[in-house]
């Protein structure tokens, strides 16, 4: 029976067909769920976590839709197309190469494009049941043949972003606070909408924007949508406009002096 204690927005149990590995058994632990062999002791659409073939999803109970995961081996092998604004806010597409602390990482969307085009990157996701997916796409990156490089450029800490931004640093913070949740955003979308109920709006974003100016050496960006005010209403240096987002950047110093370093 599902703990009565647990937050409805979090998941109820984790489903296994078979014999669960030790890593499903590890997750069912650490967050404290049932383990089953189906859902269909669950209530229609009912969140619940899915092992299967070694990879962890994120669905509902009795739903049509397939459950959600976080691929870095699929992303990467796709070379997910139009990361040109992220990697112009990021890195100007200079050759430098800077790092980065992804501090609100949820699906690790961006983190791949900025693994594809050789940066390191340390995402920061507190949502413990987002943290496992994370966790799990890792395991699956570092067992992939040939991707053994990209993954020792990509770390994961599951601690508060604001706490985590007070003790490390990084060349550039990039922030993705979730998208306001009225118009044409991030929410409208089935995994967004899945996520949120486990991601909430995040860090208040004025705490948010200044544990990340003080962490970082070069810049922080910053995505918007693309009418979005800017975060915590403090202007940008300047910003990277497309049609549906923005990426606001605030300089702190010319990656020149990286280049020269």
């Amino acid at each position: 029976m599902a703990n009565a204690s647990r937050s409805a927005f979090a998941p109820e149990a984790l489903i296994c067909h078979g014999d669960p590995p030790a890593e499903c058994r590890q997750v069912v632990e650490r967050l404290k769920l049932d383990l089953l062999t189906d859902d269909n002791s669950l209530a229609a659409n009912t969140l619940c976590l899915y092992w299967r073939d070694g990879a962890l999803s994120l669905g509902r109970a009795g739903s049509r839709e397939h459950p959600v995961a976080v691929d870095f081996v699929r992303a990467l092998q796709q070379r997910r197309q139009g990361p040109e604004l992220l990697m112009k806010a990021v890195n100007g597409h200079l050759s430098v190469k800077p790092s980065v602390i992804d501090a609100t990482a949820g699906l690790g969307r961006d983190t791949t494009i900025l693994l594809s085009r050789g940066l390191a990157v340390t995402m920061v996701e507190q949502s413990p049941v987002v943290g496992a997916l994370l966790d799990n796409a890792m395991a699956r990156l570092r067992a992939e043949p040939g991707l053994a490089e990209v993954a020792q450029r990509l770390g994961l800490s599951r601690l508060n972003a604001c706490d985590y931004l007070a003790v490390n640093r990084a060349d550039v913070v990039y922030l993705d606070p979730m998208f306001a949740a009225s118009g044409k955003s991030a929410l409208a979308k089935k995994d967004m909408q899945l996520f949120q109920s486990l991601l909430g709006h995040g860090d208040d974003g004025e705490a948010l924007l200044n544990a990340a100016l003080a962490s970082a050496d070069y810049r922080v960006v910053v995505k918007r949508g693309a009418k979005a005010p800017p975060l915590a209403g403090r202007e940008p240096g300047f910003a990277i406009k497309g049609k549906a987002v923005r990426f606001d950047v605030y300089p702190l110093k010319s990656f020149k002096q990286l280049a020269n370093g």
